[in-house]
């Protein structure tokens, strides 16, 4: 992904995080990542890191419109999700349930689970301690983290 994009779909998340009333205090912080596809728009995340103790953790998720987080699930990782502005659909083991603001769910380890929203959305996602290296993707070409060109 160029840096130009990052910076753009940056500003795009911030602006989504403002508009739900979130205020994000480090704007370089909110993490971009394509998942290696090169296809933001469709298979895409913006991440922002509130907090990350040894014993809890907690992010802000932004999706845009008809963007997917593929399939995957953590081994260590136990998750609630709160959709905080718009609506989420949240697929685990092939059941869809879709989220609309102050509605949550909580996924154990070891939960495949993927996520859209066809009207864009925030989640807060609260976890026990996150682990960078923790994500195991149903589609062995996805990467985590971006690569800039």
């Amino acid at each position: 992904m160029k840096q130009v994009e990052i910076d753009q779909y940056r500003s795009q998340a911030f602006n989504i995080l403002l508009k739900a009333n979130i205020r994000v205090s480090d704007y370089e912080s909110i993490e971009i990542t394509d998942f290696g596809k090169n296809n933001f728009k469709k298979i895409g995340l913006a991440l922002y890191i509130t907090v990350n103790e040894e014993e809890y953790a907690s992010k802000w998720l932004v999706t845009l419109p008809g963007q997917w987080c593929p399939n995957h699930y953590h081994k260590k990782i136990k998750e609630t999700f709160i959709c905080m502005d718009g609506n989420v659909t949240i697929w685990t083991d092939n059941k869809a349930v879709t989220l609309q603001p102050g509605e949550m769910i909580t996924l154990l380890p070891l939960t495949w689970h993927k996520f859209t929203s066809d009207t864009g959305c925030v989640i807060e996602e609260i976890t026990t301690k996150q682990y960078p290296d923790d994500s195991y993707f149903e589609d062995s070409q996805i990467e985590r983290y971006v690569k800039v060109e």
